[in-house]
């Protein structure tokens, strides 16, 4: 009997609450290939998927070390469509500004710029940006910087640009600052690559969440104010699930969105537009 052929579906951050999420709804019909910063933790959860008969390879690792990128790509060079989806990143309470900076917007250019090169038509991207993304208006100095990651002096012109946004006496301070210009930065990316990516067959797409029932959601409640304020904002009345995320990504890579590209998707429960009419109705 032949086997039914199975699409390859990378899943970056996979030890995470989303990445996890993504995991268990993808592998019901596709091959993964997962990827997190913590060994240990991406182990323990392949071999529980693979107990559950997940069909799973598993290369930790930090996404800014061209080996690890090289391996993933590796992984994917098959001359089939595959599909990605990005959820590794850091947030204000677990990193530093430039820690951020790194993680959300230099490796994930990266790693799209290895990707391109196996590109075949069918393929899809889902990015996990955020909806502090959608807080900041176009600024298009700003967005000229941000959409240049690799050049050289990147993170000295962001450490100007923070500080010239009030940066440490902001209410998120450097690190908020840093994540909201990271997170704004996906959205335009993906906007610039659909570009190169619609000729080619293949498409690439972002989705912000709002505030998601997961350990670093729970920690930016805990250690940041702005997060309790979004969440209290959120006309949906509950915190948003791991699985809405993955349900959504599932969807975007899928046949049935195979018109959408170079847009963003907000998960948010309204909550953005929520915080958005607060802050307005509190300035008068």
């Amino acid at each position: 009997m032949t086997a039914l052929p199975r699409r390859k579906v990378l899943i970056t951050g996979a030890a995470g609450g989303m990445g996890r999420a993504c995991a268990r709804m993808f592998g019901a019909a596709d091959d993964l290939v997962l990827t997190d910063i913590s060994q240990d933790r991406l182990d323990a959860f392949a071999n529980e998927l693979r107990t559950d008969s997940y069909n799973v390879a598993a290369h930790a690792g930090d996404m800014s070390d061209p080996a690890l990128i090289a391996t993933l790509v590796n992984e994917l060079s098959d001359g089939k469509p595959f599909a990605l989806v990005h959820t590794a990143g850091l947030s204000p309470a677990l990193g530093d500004w430039k820690a951020i900076m790194q993680v959300n917007l230099v490796a994930s250019e990266l790693l799209l710029n290895a990707l391109e090169s196996i590109l075949v038509p069918g393929s899809a991207a889902v990015l996990i940006a955020s909806s502090a993304g959608h807080m900041m208006p176009p600024v298009p100095e700003i967005d000229a910087v941000l959409a240049e990651p690799l050049s050289d002096g990147f993170l000295d012109r962001i450490e100007q640009i923070i500080v010239g946004m009030s940066g440490a006496n902001s209410q998120g301070g450097m690190g908020g600052i840093s994540y909201t210009l990271s997170k704004r930065a996906i959205h335009t990316l993906v906007q610039r690559r659909s570009q190169t990516w619609g000729p080619n067959g293949c498409r690439i797409t972002s989705i912000s969440p709002g505030m998601i029932d997961t350990f670093m959601g729970r920690s930016e409640i805990e250690n940041t104010g702005g997060a309790q304020e979004l969440l209290d904002a959120t006309p949906a009345g509950r915190i948003g699930t791991p699985m809405d995320i993955a349900m959504a990504a599932h969807f975007l890579t899928s046949d049935n969105a195979s018109f959408i590209s170079g847009t963003d998707l907000l998960v948010d429960g309204a909550g953005t537009y929520g915080i958005k009419a607060s802050m307005a109705a509190a300035q008068g």
